[in-house]
């Protein structure tokens, strides 16, 4: 078993405010053991880690540090099961003193979580 997850890799900005990034999910991760035994999926929040992980990679190379504020409307719409890559895309905008980060994981065409993190400077 690896002691830490392999996160986001490939991160790539395609526009002035959305970000996308790969996450090759690996079948020894830690996040599997007890969830769930013998039907193995990711948590959830390994998701929500990994969007978090990406916004914090692209606040970092503009020098820029954030913290969360809150997730609004996060949603797990299918499972992620080990060896799985997910595709995660992330639009901001600007809301008064936070970033709103809109997100979507997906799976090869399927859908698997989508929500809001929404940011604030440190």
């Amino acid at each position: 078993m690896i002691d830490r997850w392999n996160l986001p890799s490939e991160v790539r900005r395609t526009a002035p405010n959305a970000l996308e990034a790969r996450v090759f999910v690996p079948e020894n991760s830690v996040w599997f053991p007890g969830h769930f035994p013998g039907e193995p999926i990711l948590p959830g929040i390994a998701v929500v880690h990994a969007v978090y992980e990406i916004i914090q990679r692209d606040a970092q190379s503009r020098d820029t540090s954030l913290h969360i504020s809150h997730l609004k409307r996060i949603r797990f719409t299918s499972p992620v099961r080990p060896g799985d890559t997910l595709l995660i895309s992330i639009t901001s905008e600007v809301a008064s003193t936070e970033v709103h980060y809109i997100f979507k994981a997906t799976v090869g065409d399927n859908a698997v979580s989508s929500g809001l993190v929404a940011m604030a400077k440190m």
